[in-house]
């Protein structure tokens, strides 16, 4: 495995310890490697048992620096430095997988909803309240929306009309709970809503429109 260059003793990623959250994403990204090739079933074996190891978040950078994939130190150091690492810097979010619509629920709800143009790359974030994209009026015509979701505390929720569809394959819980209502595979010609990440101790839904909502689109 690739050794990283050394840091300053100041770097957070030395002394900063990981939580199972952050242990769960970058076992995540172990087994996508290891589905695409990148990996061996050794290798991957070897890595997973590495991360459950790993207490500060310079060890988890080693153990993907040579997979095409951010460092987990990019987390808590400063959005400025993140940023010089995008390729592409766009002036509206979501139009990059570093630089994905951020929906953040801190102590209040986050949701966007109503008639709007969802970007390809979105994150939910259920710090302690409610982070929800809902899809029921979206106007797209993409393929794929890549949704992201951070371990937290709170409820993330994805709302799709009928025909959409919602694949959670990729989406790890720790002591949270995982719900899918609808299908995994959408209608033809209708978008799909790849979820991945880690629950935490949130919970997680994707459902279609209930009750209020189905009037609410009536009128």
């Amino acid at each position: 495995m690739t050794q990283p260059a050394e840091n300053p003793p100041s770097d957070p990623s030395l002394t900063l310890r990981i939580g199972h959250a952050d242990r769960d994403e970058v076992i995540e990204v172990l087994r996508d490697a290891a589905a695409e090739g990148r990996l061996t079933t050794e290798e991957l074996t070897e890595r997973i048992e590495a991360t459950t190891k790993a207490r500060f978040f310079a060890e988890l950078d080693e153990i993907v620096a040579d997979l095409p994939t951010p460092p987990p130190s990019d987390k808590i150091r400063p959005r400025p430095a993140q940023a010089l690492m995008r390729p592409n810097v766009h002036t509206e979010p979501g139009q990059h997988p570093l630089d994905p619509l951020v929906l953040r629920a801190s102590w209040e709800n986050a949701k966007r909803t109503g008639r709007w143009s969802p970007p390809p790359f979105i994150r939910l974030e259920p710090v302690a309240a409610t982070a929800e994209a809902n899809f029921l009026e979206a106007v797209t015509d993409l393929e794929v929306i890549d949704v992201e979701v951070t371990a937290g505390a709170g409820t993330a929720a994805v709302v799709i009309p009928e025909d959409w569809g919602v694949n959670i394959d990729r989406l790890s819980s720790s002591w949270g709970a995982v719900k899918s209502r609808v299908p995994a595979v959408p209608a033809q010609g209708r978008p799909l809503i790849r979820v991945h990440g880690s629950v935490g101790m949130a919970s997680f839904v994707a459902r279609h429109a209930g009750y209020f909502e189905r009037k609410r689109l009536e009128k």
